[in-house]
């Protein structure tokens, strides 16, 4: 779509709203939803309708309507074909926001970050949601805020915190297809100065496949107390997981293999504390100190009962200072520190041919300023800027070598307006920079090429360039819309390079570089109706049109080249629809979404293909209050999915059959039915 065209229908919507407003024989619009609710994933939190960006947020009541249990499972739900599992509950799950790179998304915890150090990219499928109160989906580059990454968006999780005065909470049971049982419970309290929020969660089920079973368990603990002014809060998490990968391919030519016994396990533990602190009617005093660590154990093909462990450890403090000296104006400072340990076992020892295990140190330290003022009634500016600096060092453990293996410096910055010209809408455009800082991973590999041949083989950070536009609103008194169109441009990308010497020893000289760039651009649309009476009930129509090309291999000789992974898995066109019906003690939900042909990488052959046909996804749900504090719940998920058998997998039955599989190669999660209870005290 032209600037022109998109101009003209953002011009002819905004008309249609403001003739809403302004005809005095409807019913007043009522005020958008996100009016009422602040973005606490921006320097301070301010009002979505402050917020010059596209932002998603969803509160614990939906999170618990929609049945979810990870975060790969919630984002599917609301960004449908920008979420990418290989396989069932538990697999590896990527999200390619705004149509940029899985590893351009930045996860947080409170304001943390959860981002894996010897990871290329978050895995969204080992993230649980338990204790989770609040999700919040920021699209664009938000590494004014969040540094190294955050080029495609950010998650960011909200823990349960204080609640109501007095004493309450939740317990849960739930059933379901496939040998599905899982428990659930959370209490809060809350009375004088003080709170405590407690709960835990564990879940257990069986693939569909022979052996292929999934188990999640966690906890969390979150007090806090009024000191004079100030508010203390002290917190500790720990969510742990356990999945069956049983497919693989193996040998040469390739072909598939089922292995049972295949499996991986993820675990994160977090603790910390932060403080709030008015230091004056203009000066608010924000730091968070917080020790998260985690381990990963990724299996190991011709041994299936072993396991490559990978861990981490990460010490982070952000202060943050918040200046008010007029009304309408605000300046926010930042600093923070990072300290990343990691241990893994991908350095190939030159004369062993044989992989050592080593340890990565990540140093970073950054420092941002945010402007935030209101130029007139309705009319907020913001810009941004931010410089990073950091440097990764390699200890082999064998030798006990230290090396610094990569450093490297970054600058960034944004600037938005946002426009409320009325109660039902909003209009805002934005542009700015994001990047991406290598990490250990690929600051090793580097190092291990280099140890071979003696070449330097140095790394420059991603950098992305981002122009967002938008409106939001209503009409009608029943109507509401969202129209949003963005461009980004990721420059020095950060590819794989295969070694194809051939040489006999090996070289293992694979290695990253900095070449080429991708261009991901698109809009989209929003449609809802909401109306009704003592019965309640409405629609939701999304479109979203999207283009991610890889600017420098996209020719016919080498379109798929080094780079191909920068176009894979991103739809062409993706559309979702979602109704419901709301009486007084009962509701019934409808979502069906089609994620449209895209790339992929045949898992036999390694040659990129058109998936051809659409991928389809209908989920089904019915709650039912038989009392004020109890609630039951039936939902029906991936109900177009065919159930495969093992030798179907093998014999590639079902490749053609564009709801077998989302990911090529990988099953497609198979029909569910659960059924729980809910009781609220």
């Amino acid at each position: 779509m032209g600037p022109s065209r998109l101009t003209f229908v953002l011009a002819a919507l905004s008309a249609l709203s403001l003739a809403g407003a302004a005809d005095p024989a409807p019913p007043a619009p009522k005020a958008p939803p996100e009016a009422t609710v602040t973005v606490s994933a921006e320097a301070a939190p301010v009002a979505v309708t402050r917020t010059p960006a596209p932002v998603f947020i969803l509160e614990a009541q939906e999170i618990q309507r929609l049945g979810v249990r990870t975060l790969a499972d919630l984002m599917a739900a609301v960004q449908p074909g920008a979420v990418m599992p290989t396989g069932d509950a538990g697999a590896q799950t990527s999200a390619f926001l705004n149509g940029t790179l899985s590893r351009n998304v930045v996860v947080l915890l409170d304001g943390v970050r959860l981002n894996d150090p010897t990871a290329l990219s978050p895995d969204l499928g080992a993230l649980s949601l338990t204790g989770i109160e609040r999700v919040e989906l920021i699209l664009g580059p938000a590494s004014v805020l969040y540094g190294s990454d955050a080029i495609g968006g950010v998650i960011a999780l909200t823990s349960f915190g204080r609640g109501g005065e007095g004493t309450h909470g939740q317990a849960g049971l739930k059933g379901g297809t496939d040998g599905l049982r899982g428990a659930s419970a959370r209490i809060q309290v809350a009375g004088g100065a003080g709170w405590l929020s407690a709960g835990g969660e564990a879940l257990r089920q069986a693939n569909g496949f022979p052996g292929d079973t999934y188990h999640q368990a966690g906890g969390f603990l979150r007090m806090g107390a009024r000191l004079g002014a100030a508010d203390l809060t002290a917190f500790y998490r720990n969510a742990g997981q356990t999945a069956s990968i049983p497919f693989t391919t193996t040998g040469w030519p390739s072909m598939r293999t089922y292995q049972p016994d295949r499996e991986t396990h993820a675990r994160q533990e977090s603790w910390g504390a932060s403080l709030r602190w008015p230091l004056g009617p203009t000066l608010l005093l924000e730091d968070t100190l917080q020790a998260l660590s985690g381990s990963t154990g990724d299996p190991v093909d011709l041994a299936p009962r072993q396991q490559v462990l990978r861990d981490f450890r990460r010490t982070e403090d952000q202060l943050s200072l918040h200046w008010t000296p007029a009304p309408g104006i605000r300046l926010s400072g930042r600093l923070e520190g990072r300290v990343d340990t990691s241990h893994a076992r991908n350095y190939y020892d030159p004369d062993t041919f044989a992989a050592t295990p080593y340890r990565g140190e990540g140093h970073d330290l950054a420092g941002a300023l945010e402007l935030r003022w209101t130029l007139a009634e309705g009319l907020d500016w913001v810009a941004g800027l931010r410089r990073d600096g950091a440097h990764r060092d390699l200890t082999r453990l064998d030798t006990g070598a230290r090396t610094r293996v990569g450093s490297a410096e970054a600058g960034t910055w944004r600037t938005g307006l946002n426009w409320t010209l009325a109660p039902a809408l909003r209009l805002y455009a934005s542009a700015g920079q994001g990047f991406r800082v290598p990490n250990t991973v690929e600051f090793t590999l580097n190092a291990q090429a280099a140890a071979q041949d003696g070449t330097a083989y140095p790394l420059l950070p991603e950098r992305s360039r981002t122009v967002q536009i938008g409106a939001t609103g209503q009409f009608g008194g029943h109507w509401e819309y969202r129209l949003e169109a963005q461009r980004t441009r990721i420059s020095d990308l950060l590819a794989y390079v295969y070694d194809t010497s051939f040489a006999f020893p090996p070289l293992f000289t694979s290695h990253y570089a900095n070449q080429g760039g991708i261009r991901a651009q698109g809009v989209e649309g929003a449609l809802g109706w909401r109306g009704g009476g003592d019965l309640a009930y409405g629609w939701d129509l999304v479109l979203r049109s999207q283009e991610t090309r890889d600017l420098d291999h996209n020719t016919d000789a080498d379109r798929f080249g080094a780079q191909n992974t920068a176009i894979l898995r991103h739809p062409f066109f993706t559309a979702a629809a979602s109704a419901f019906v709301q009486g007084a003690a009962w509701r019934a939900d409808v979502r069906l979404a089609q994620v449209g042909p895209r790339y992929d990488v045949n898992d036999t052959t390694y040659a990129v293909m058109s998936t051809g046909k659409p991928y389809r996804e209908l989920a089904l749900g019915l709650s039912w209050d038989p009392r004020p504090d109890l609630t039951l719940a039936l939902r029906g998920e991936h109900l177009l999915q065919p159930r495969q058998t093992v030798e179907d997998w093998r014999s590639g039955r079902y490749d053609g059959n564009g709801d077998a599989a989302l990911v090529y190669g990988f099953p497609a999660p198979f029909p569910r039915w659960t059924l729980s209870a809910t009781w609220r005290y």
